[in-house]
Order: C-alpha cells, then structure tokens, then sequence
C-alpha cells in the first residue's frame, strides 16, 4: 500500500512526476513521468498472513535428576526406552532412609499416643510405662553414641589414614596428588590433627562413663563430632575426585580411594542419622514422662500438641528423602540421554537422563508487535520444515499467544505455540522450518492490488478518472493481504481504477 503526502509547492532537489487531483498536487518520486493504467475492480479471495522461523519441540520434556545425594542402586531403564507416568526410573541405596522413616513414624505414633494419654488423664500405670520408655529411650542412645564413635575411628583410621603418611602423628601428610589445591591439602591435614584428638577424647569419655553411662550428656558432643568428620570427608572427596592419575598414584588407587571415601561417608551419614534420631526419641519420652508426672493440666496437653506438631514434621521430611531417592516419571514418554550407572554417587540437580514425550509435537515462533495483533489463538497456519523442503507443508493451529513480551534480536516480539492438526511420524523434536499464519481470509469480496491503495495518514483512497481530471476516491479497507486489500466501501465491482 503506498502513502503519499499532499504538497503545495513543487519540492527543490527533487525529480518528481506530478498528478493534478482535485485542486492538488500529488508527488510520486521518480526519474520519469507516472504512466498511467486500468484495473478494472473486481471480486476474489484476500488473505492476511504472517511469516516467521519456528522450532519443533516435544510437548512434554523433563530433565531427571535426584534431588538428594547418595550411591544409585537400581537403574530400570535403557536408552530409548517408553515408559507409561509413574514409572519408577532408577533409585538410590535407601536403606538408611528406610529406617529413618520407620523410626520417625514410631516416634510419631509415641507421641500421639502420649496426647490422647494427657487428654484422657494419668493412670499410675501409665506412668510406669513412660519411665520405661525413658529407660528404653536412653538405652538406646548409648547404643547409639557408642556405634557412632566405632563408625567414625572406622571412617577415620581404617578408610581415610591410608591416604597419609604417619597418619596418627602430629605432622600427617596427604599424599594424593593436587592441581593447585594446596590451600585445600593444608586443611586437611590440620583437620586430620584436630580429629585425632576429638577421637581420643571421645574415647576416654565413653570409658569414663561406662560404670553409669549417661549418653544423653555426651550425645551434643557426639554429634559435634559427626559433624567435623564429615566436613573433613566432604574436604577430602574433593581432592580425590579433582585428582589425576600420575607417576606417583594409579587408577587403582585412585578408584580405591574413592570407594573408602563412600564407604567413610555412608558410615557417618548413618551414624549422624541415629544419633539425631535416638537423642530426639529421648527427649520426646523425658517430655512424655514429665508431663505425666505434672498431670494433664491445659500447658501440658498444649506442649505435647507441639510435641507431636514436631513428630509429624520429622516423620514428613524423613519421608521427602526417601520420596526423592527415587526417579520417577511424570509422564509417558522416551528415556533420552542416559547417564545413571548402578554404583555411581549422584549428587543433587545432576542430570541423569532427560524423558521426552513426542505423543503431541509442537512448533514455537516469534511474532513481532506490528503483526501480533491480528494473531489469535484457533488461527490456522500452514508449516514448512526444512528436513522436507518447501513443497510438503503440515497444517498447524495456533494454540497460545505469550502475553509478556521478548527481546529478540533487540526487538520486541511475543512467542506463539501452534500445534500439529495432523499427527506425522515424520515430525521430530528440534526441527526447525517456517510458520504461515493466517490472520484473516475473507472470499467473494471486492478486492483491488494493494500496491494501489494509498494511506493519507489513515484516510484510504485510490486513484479514479473523471473526465479528464484524475481524482482520489476515498475508499473503507477490511483485510489488508500482501498482494490484495478488502475495499468495503467506496468500490463498486466493475468500475476502473488507475494503476500506476
């Protein structure tokens, strides 16, 4: 469509060809004068469209990875298998997790016993059995503080020391070989130093309490202690997994090495587990006792309603973990890009394999903000991919209009979602090809050459012969097409136009 600008006065430095309309002067820039044609107005079909590139992509694609860290136990997949939503896809070793979960449900259960106890009221009975549980409780924290310090003089003396020299001494000295972490082999061994000393301290201290162990007094400091071992196995994995092989440590070793570091870290993860687990089940029962011994007074119900409030949340967190140790499929689709290997330590967020749904493709472009307006969702479009040329076309219907926009190439311009009308097996993910949207297609209406419409600053005209006087018509315009515009009024079928 062409616009031009009425002047009163011919333009200086300028070769123009001049039309007399209606008592003006209209100026079209060229190098010859206009020669002026017919074009008889008739009726046809006038169809406005949109054209851009677009990306094929599945309707459904997820990047599995585990959201908890541990040693993967199962892998039920391989490459390129299809599997239905829910599928179970790997797991990690859950052992420990399993029996967190059962002793965070039984402590559970303890407490909301001990509630509708209170509730009900104190039986000399009842307190009997609480002071068992006390008993039962401390019992088993002993057990507990007692394994976990045979699980870390294990972790530390028997998996790691052989990765030193004069280990137990005063001056130990890492010998696994580092790029440029030198600051790091320092801090391990001063770490090995300070270690020793907590181990021989945490020694005298059970056998000085053995007579009458009282674990509940030394389950902090066992727990302080866990703590600091592994921060030291945190610190040493790092090495070893950044080290190389060289003239001084084979793959062997090196392979050895990491096996005692998951052996050292799944002993005091466990043993972390337990501790925490066990001095939680004292406290609970020492709380359960003391309330039965104050009577079920309105405080005492409300502190128990805490207790369990906190008993729920731990018995929910313990089942998260164990939840998360599993990968699972959230929908049907294709295992793509299989890394998970039955042995291997996963670490949280990485990537184990990717499952992709191409059960309902779909095919994304971008359209800029001139266009995007007269693009709705049900437009229909025609896609051209470039695998298949320009002669085979799918059809495609728009199904979304991003109402945010995007930078694209500086511009701005808002994404569209079409889907595939027709499933095509020939249709991949990652293709790429060209989108023609339709955004309006009027048939039977009185059509003339876009190219002989002119804009007047929004008022719309063409060209006609009166008498010997070339005049503008004003014209209404619908569908504006690349090649024909929709005249809606101020056209008559029949009547002749000027071409120019």
């Amino acid at each position: 469509m062409k616009t031009f600008f009425l002047k009163n006065k011919i333009v200086i430095g300028i070769v123009v060809a001049v039309v007399a309309i209606g008592g003006g002067i209209w100026y079209v820039s060229s190098a010859t004068p206009p020669t002026f044609g017919a074009v008889t107005v008739g009726k046809g079909n006038v169809i406005a469209s949109v054209d851009e590139p677009g990306s094929v992509l599945a309707e459904n694609s997820a990047v599995m990875s585990f959201q908890e860290g541990g040693q993967i136990a199962h892998v039920y997949v391989k490459e390129g298998s299809q599997v239905a939503a829910g599928t179970v896809l790997a797991d990690l070793d859950s052992a420990q997790l399993n029996a967190a979960v059962s002793q965070a449900n039984a402590g559970l259960a303890a407490a909301q016993a001990q509630l509708d106890q209170l509730a009900s009221g104190t039986r000399p009975q009842q307190l009997t059995i609480d002071e068992s549980a006390v008993t039962s409780a401390d019992q088993a924290l002993g057990i507990a503080v007692g394994n976990a310090y045979s699980a870390s003089d294990d972790a530390v003396r028997n998996q790691l020391d052989n990765m030193f020299t004069s280990a137990q001494s005063s001056n130990p000295a890492f010998i696994v070989p580092s790029n440029n972490m030198q600051g790091a082999v320092n801090s391990i061994q001063n770490q090995r130093v300070q270690i020793g000393t907590a181990l021989t301290a945490w020694y005298a201290a059970l056998n000085a309490t053995s007579t009458g162990f009282d674990p509940a007094s030394i389950a902090t400091t066992a727990a302080a202690n866990l703590q600091q071992i592994q921060s030291y196995i945190n610190a040493i994995a790092l090495v070893v997994n950044g080290a190389t092989t060289n003239g001084t440590i084979s793959p062997a070793t090196l392979a050895q090495y990491k096996g005692n570091i998951a052996t050292a870290r799944a002993e005091i993860e466990g043993s972390i587990s337990a501790v925490s687990g066990d001095q939680t089940a004292f406290t609970a029962a020492q709380n359960v006792l003391t309330l039965a011994q104050a009577g079920s007074t309105p405080q005492a119900i409300q502190a128990q309603e805490a207790v369990v409030a906190q008993a729920q949340a731990a018995a929910q967190n313990t089942q998260v973990a164990l939840n998360h140790a599993s990968l699972v499929a959230p929908f049907g689709g294709t295992v793509q890009n299989l890394t998970a290997q039955i042995g291997q330590v996963a670490s949280p967020g990485v990537p184990m394999m990717t499952l992709v749904n191409n059960g309902g493709l779909k095919i994304q472009t971008y359209v800029s903000e001139k266009d995007v307006a007269n693009v709705k969702s049900g437009n229909q479009a025609q896609v051209t991919l470039d695998a298949f040329g320009t002669g085979t076309t799918f059809p495609a219907t728009v199904s979304t209009v991003d109402a945010a926009e995007t930078q694209v190439n500086g511009a701005a311009a808002y994404m569209v979602t079409l889907h595939f009308t027709d499933p095509d097996g020939r249709i991949k993910d990652g293709m790429t090809g060209n989108v023609h949207i339709i955004e309006a297609e009027h048939d039977n209406v009185i059509a003339v050459p876009s190219n002989l419409v002119i804009n007047n600053n929004g008022d719309y005209f063409v060209l006609m012969q009166q008498g010997s006087t070339v005049i503008r018509q004003p014209v209404q315009i619908g569908v504006e097409g690349a090649s024909t515009t929709e005249i809606t009024s101020g056209l008559n079928v029949g009547e002749t136009i000027k071409n120019f």
